[in-house]
């Protein structure tokens, strides 16, 4: 009986064990990661960075008043465009406009007095001599005191007009702004670390905000020496290569100044690093559809692309998605790459069947 029974525990076990290996052979081997690769090139890699930057005149004139008086007559609006030497207005000085007022008032009763009487009496003769006196005077008081004129001293746009005919006005008060659009600079400034970047005769990128979608550019005419302390920047100066009427002063605007540029460069995607323990950077090159891993160092890196110095050579299949997957040594299945657009409108495109000849 216990031989029948330790029989029977044998045999159980041998079937066991026989199905465990079974299950163990059935299970697939892991596939291979796939990875998306691409050829490395020499290109030109630039790092720039973003300045602010105001739109000024260089050249204005604040048109003041010459003395106090009234506006008698103003010749000019906002956005009209003046020449130098233009007469912009006419200042009658109080004087003038007292004498004249009081000779007008006197024109203008003795008219109506003079209405009022039966012509051809003798209270008429003398009113009427008295009504031709008192022209004699307003014309000698407006020949006698001139008005002041205000006269352009550039040519330019009215930007700004604080008057207008009939006002009173001081000495000194501002009148009229006068700019010259030809004149138009970028002011903008750098940090200490950035002055040796920036250099006269640099083209760089602007854009405004008043126009989003066009691009401007502007040249580096003048690097001030003296650093400002108020924000410990050095100021600098541009002048827009294709301005146009539409731009004015006290626009803002955005510069785009280039700091370290190479023409030619082994350049890969921000995303393609790994770093390992020691810190070093690590990529993955593709040779047969084996991993291979590099230890790379680096230059040069904006936004997109980073400068490979070392570890790398032209023409080496990197890896740009899934890289976190490998191993060194690991086999990989490669990503096929999309067919270009010349590529699939050749496989759309019908076959021409050749002409049978008789």
């Amino acid at each position: 009986m216990k031989k029948k029974i330790l029989i029977s525990i044998l045999s159980i076990m041998v079937l066991f064990i026989g199905c465990s290996k079974e299950e163990k052979t059935d299970k697939p081997k892991p596939k291979a990661p796939l990875v998306k690769v691409e050829e490395l090139k020499f290109t030109p890699i630039s790092k720039s960075i973003k300045l602010t930057g105001t739109v000024e005149a260089k050249v204005f004139a604040n048109i003041l008043s010459p003395a106090d008086g009234y506006i008698e007559k103003l010749n000019v609006s906002e956005n009209n465009f003046v020449r130098k030497e233009t007469q912009l207005a006419v200042i009658s000085s109080q004087e003038r406009t007292s004498l004249i007022s009081q000779t007008k008032s006197k024109v203008d009763e003795l008219t109506l007095r003079l209405a009022k009487t039966t012509q051809g009496s003798t209270e008429y003769s003398e009113l009427n001599n008295q009504l031709e006196q008192a022209k004699k005077e307003l014309e000698y008081a407006e020949k006698l005191f001139l008005g002041i004129p205000v006269i352009s001293p550039l040519s330019g746009t009215v930007t700004q007009k604080f008057i207008e005919a009939g006002s009173a006005v001081s000495s000194k008060q501002n009148l009229l702004t006068i700019v010259d659009f030809n004149s138009l600079i970028i002011k903008t400034s750098v940090s200490e670390d950035l002055f040796s970047k920036i250099r006269l005769g640099d083209k760089l990128k602007v854009k405004f905000n008043a126009f989003p979608e066009k691009e401007f550019s502007a040249r580096v005419t003048l690097k001030y020496q003296q650093i400002d302390p108020a924000t410990r920047n050095f100021p600098v100066e541009l002048k827009l290569i294709n301005t146009t009427k539409d731009i004015t002063p006290g626009m803002m605007c955005e510069l785009e100044l280039i700091t370290d540029k190479k023409e030619k460069a082994i350049t890969v995607p921000n995303d393609v690093f790994i770093v390992n323990q020691n810190g070093e950077k690590i990529v993955y090159i593709i040779n047969d559809t084996i991993a291979h891993q590099r230890i790379v160092t680096t230059g040069i890196s904006n936004e997109k692309f980073t400068e490979v110095k070392s570890g790398l050579k032209e023409g080496e299949k990197i890896v740009v998605m899934g890289q976190e997957l490998l191993k060194d040594g690991i086999k990989v299945m490669v990503q096929k790459p999309k067919p270009s657009k010349t590529e699939m409108n050749k496989e759309t495109e019908p076959k021409k069947e050749g002409r049978v000849k008789k």
